[in-house]
């Protein structure tokens, strides 16, 4: 009997990624198309941003059941389910003009895209073990990579094609190229646990749940800043310097650009240096480049806006190159070092870090409305960056 795999590793790879960018393509396309969706349901900002929020009831429920139901399932089924309820989830939504019913479509796509989560980086640490290539972080980097085009893709048309005709056609084209790879991926997915004494109950779901705080804070500390920057990047920019809605969305982009760049490039340094030293300086870099340069850029004379908006490009060009490595490698980490399987790992850290971020968020709104000042409230990630300097340690310790 031949043991010639079905697919090269390099095959394996690319098809990896291409998963991974068609993920970020496939379901940030309707973040653009947000007002159109908020007057198809006649809902006013604070609703409409209300009703959005119920998706982490389904991500939280998908944090803490996928893993197990790939580890005794396998990956494949979850990959294929998950990917039929995301977008005909995406397709039927934008049809939708009733709240309650677009709740159960927003928990419904919130769960699939958190099953696909879990499924894809349980692929991906799965090739990563058996190569030793450094997997996740490129696959980061491509998930960010179809983001980002997605974004840009969807900016433009907005305003030139219907809101159902634009999510129904990409939600089906990236469901089928989506099928596509995972069917070429077949001979290499993870497959189901055909040892029962490591088999999960329900109950084993909350009680094998297992909390590694230096790699959860050190995660929440470094990955927080990418939040804070989708979140309020370009409302800061616009309000402050007073640039075009073109020019304000630039620094975002060029936060994300550095971010791939960095994520696709890692590997190249990743064999020069130990991680955690590589981590060290890179947290630092973004926390400290991040911090100064909008402090530097908020305290100009009004007269320097341009040299203002410079510094704000530069200080998220060096949070995005600092930053890119840092989730993917704190995931690792947290792989490593616990007791259970890749799959509920990548839950049962979701769920953590979920809450942790959430929390983060609260606080940060929190500020901007008590002292009506984003530029003070983003210090706080700034800050957070360079604290999660002293939590890389950990990225090259093994199981406790």
């Amino acid at each position: 009997m031949s043991t010639t795999p079905a697919l090269s590793h390099a095959q394996e790879k690319r098809s990896l990624h291409a998963l991974f960018f068609l993920f970020g393509f496939g379901i940030m396309a309707w973040v653009p198309r947000f007002p159109e969706l908020k007057e198809n349901l006649s809902l006013s900002n604070g609703p409409f941003g209300s009703i959005l929020t119920t998706g982490a009831i389904g991500a939280f429920l998908g944090l803490l059941t996928v893993g197990h139901i790939v580890h005794k399932y396998g990956v494949k089924i979850v990959f294929i389910l998950s990917t039929v309820l995301v977008y005909a989830s995406f397709a039927a939504i934008v049809h939708v003009h009733t709240p309650a019913i677009f709740i159960i479509f927003n928990v419904l796509i919130a769960f699939g895209i958190t099953a696909t989560h879990v499924a894809l980086n349980t692929q991906g640490f799965h090739i990563q073990e058996r190569s030793g290539d450094i997997v996740v972080t490129s696959s980061a980097g491509y998930w960010s990579a179809g983001a980002l085009a997605t974004a840009i893709v969807s900016g433009i048309l907005v305003g030139g094609v219907g809101l159902s005709l634009h999510i129904g056609l990409l939600s089906a084209a990236t469901a089928l190229a989506s099928l596509f790879y995972i069917l070429r991926l077949t001979p290499v997915l993870v497959t189901a646990n055909e040892h029962p004494e490591t088999d999960y109950s329900i109950k084993d779901i909350f009680t094998s749940f297992h909390l590694d705080w230096p790699v959860s804070l050190g995660m929440a500390c470094a990955v927080y800043l990418e939040f804070a920057v989708g979140d309020w990047g370009t409302i800061f920019t616009k309000e402050r310097f007073e640039v075009s809605a073109s020019l304000s969305t630039l620094p975002y982009i060029i936060f994300t650009v550095f971010m791939i760049v960095g994520r696709l490039s890692a590997h190249k340094v990743v064999e020069r240096y130990p991680v955690d030293r590589l981590a060290r300086v890179s947290a630092l870099v973004a926390g400290i480049g991040f911090v100064s340069t909008i402090s530097i850029a908020t305290h100009l004379p009004a007269t320097q806006k341009w040299l203002s908006y410079t510094l704000i490009l530069i200080g998220f060009s060096l949070a995005g190159i600092g930053s890119a490595i840092l989730g993917p490698n704190f995931t690792g980490a947290a792989n490593r070092r616990s007791p259970h399987p890749s799959s509920v790992v990548v839950g049962q850290f979701g769920v953590t870090n979920n809450v942790l971020t959430t929390v983060l968020k609260w606080l940060v709104a929190g500020v901007i409305g008590w002292t009506d000042s984003i530029a003070l409230a983003l210090m706080i990630p700034g800050v957070l960056m360079i604290v999660a300097a002293f939590f890389t340690p950990y990225l090259n310790s093994e199981k406790r």
